[in-house]
This record gives C-alpha cells, structure tokens and sequence, in this order.
C-alpha cells in the first residue's frame, strides 16, 4: 500500500513538474513578445498587420469572435465546464476576483490610449473607445479561462486548444481595434497569473446540494448582468443570442447535472422529519 502510495505521489509530482514546465514556456513566450513590443515601432506594425485583416470578415463574425472574452460570455462557458467539474469552483472565484482587482486597477493607472486615439486609419469593429487600454480585459478573461483549464487537466490536447482559444481570442481584439499587442500581451500575463495563483488553492469538495446551490447563484448573477447589457442598443443579434443560448445551456446542465427538483424535495423532506423529531 505504501508503495502505492509512493509510487502516485511520484506521478503527481512529475505531472506537476510537467505542468510547471509547460507554464514557463508559455510566460517565457510571452515575455518575449512584451519586449518586443515595448519598441513603439514593433507594436504598431503589428498593429497595422492584424487590424488590416478586418476588411476581409464580416463584422458580425469578428464582434461574436472578440466577445467570446466577455465576462459574462466567458463567464457562462466557465460555468458549464464548472458544472461538470464543480472541484473547480473557489479557483475559478479567486482567478476571477483577482483579475477584476488587478485589470481595473491597471487600466485607471496608466489610462492608456487606445488604437483609435491616436491613429488616424484604422479599422474598427464594434465601439469606439479611445482610452483605458493597458492591459486588454478581454484577453485576461481568455486566459484566466485557458490557465484554469491548463491547470485542471492532464491532456495535452485540452491545454493547446485552451491556449489557442486565448490567443484568438486576444488577436481578435486588435484585429477589432480595440487594443494595441503590448496590451494583449500583458492581457495574457494577468490572467495566467490570476490562475496560476487560483491553482495554489486545493480542489474543493461540497455537498450536491451546496455545488447546486453555488452554481445556481453564479448563474443568477451572470444573468442579472446579462440583463443589465442587454439594453445596450450596440450589442447585435448574434451575440444576444449566443450569451442567451449559453445561459440556456447552463440552466440545463445545472437541472439535469442536480436534479434540482429531486434535490429540493429531499431537502425539504429532511427538514420536515427533522421538524417532527422534534
């Protein structure tokens, strides 16, 4: 038994290792091409490069793509793969709050202009902004999302898909003009950070009635703040219906994965009974 034991401790810790690895690659990448980018000159002509792509797709396909980095569009996403791995719940939470602390603070700090501020061609997708670029919101959701799932999972596969979701993700957003590479790829860091950091924290075991419960009120609150957006007149048909669809699917993955309706009964059947105990 001992060995054993032994024996899945040394697995853990060369898949552990191995993660580890993978991680510092990515950063070392990543560090890479924010020291390119710092040269002004770099970071426009890569601009010039991604943001001359628009023309060639239809806007509505690159507001739906660039969207997938919304909170509340990649919040919902998070949600389902939380629903079937509900472990993954307080990491998921501390990334999250970690990330709304560090990328506002950022953006009131160095209040950077955007793309449009300061260039007099542009294409853009979508709204016109013109400051609070440094770092790219969007993209640290991405990655926050993509480090959650590197982190949880073995499978190589699963990791390369996440990354490269992130990193369309993050491309789209210049290729929209909302943000120049260097704030891409800080987007990046912060939200690999935010779930390195979450990855720190042990998986969580609750109750089926308490997962339920949790799940079920970040539904509520990502609804609330899709209701919220919803009257915003800039929003098109596409995206309404992909954060409606989502929500959708994660109602339905929360009431079959629970069996709300069986668990609310055998809830309240216990407190009934524990009522006539006494």
């Amino acid at each position: 038994m001992s060995i054993f034991l032994q024996a899945k401790a040394e697995g853990c810790s060369r898949q552990n290792k191995h993660q580890g690895r993978g991680f510092l690659g990515l950063l070392f990448i990543f560090s890479i091409g924010y020291l390119f980018t710092l040269e002004s000159s770099i970071n426009l002509y890569l601009f010039r490069q991604f943001n001359g792509i628009a023309p060639y797709f239809p806007d509505w396909s690159l507001t739906l793509l660039t969207d997938l980095g919304n909170g509340v569009t990649l919040g919902l996403i998070t949600l389902c793969f939380v629903i079937k791995r509900p472990e993954l719940i307080i990491r998921v939470l501390i990334a999250s709050v970690l990330s709304l602390i560090i990328v506002p603070t950022l953006k009131q700090y160095f209040d950077a202009p955007r793309p449009a501020a300061l260039l007099e061609v542009i294409n853009i997708v979508g709204e016109t902004r013109l400051n609070n670029s440094f770092p790219s919101g969007h993209t640290a959701t991405a990655f926050l999302f993509a480090g959650t799932l590197f982190f949880a999972y073995q499978c190589r596969n699963i990791k390369t898909l996440a990354i490269g979701f992130a990193a369309i993700v993050g491309l789209s957003r210049i290729i929209v003009g909302a943000h120049w590479p260097l704030d891409i790829i800080m987007g990046a860091f912060v939200g690999l950070f935010c779930a390195y950091f979450a990855a720190y924290f042990p998986y969580t075991k609750l109750s089926k009635f308490h997962n339920a419960i949790m799940v079920s009120f970040l539904w509520l609150v990502l609804l609330v703040c899709e209701l919220e957006k919803s009257f915003d007149k800039q929003l098109i048909w596409q995206v309404m219906a992909l954060r409606w669809g989502l929500l959708a699917t994660a109602a339905s993955l929360i009431w079959y994965q629970y069996d709300i309706k069986d668990l609310v009964s055998q809830r309240v059947k216990n407190k009934f009974m524990a009522v006539n105990k006494t």
